[in-house]
């Protein structure tokens, strides 16, 4: 799980589907989560078909077993 300076819990690839922090999901308060993308140190594992996990040093990224 990786999680971002605000505290959203951040889901990289998919092209950017699954992210909380991608201005299309909501809070438990039914407020919209601000969209995170332009800070996000993960952008390229959301717009990118080519990622490279095995360069990736994040140990914490959900996605780096796939």
């Amino acid at each position: 799980m990786i999680i971002d300076i605000t505290g959203i819990e951040l889901t990289p690839g998919n092209n950017g589907e699954d992210c909380k922090g991608n201005g299309k999901h909501f809070d438990e308060n039914g407020i919209l989560i601000e969209c995170c993308c332009d800070e996000c140190d993960y952008l390229l594992c959301c717009t990118s078909d080519s990622v490279n996990c095995d360069e990736c040093t994040d140990t914490d990224c959900p996605i780096k077993s796939e």
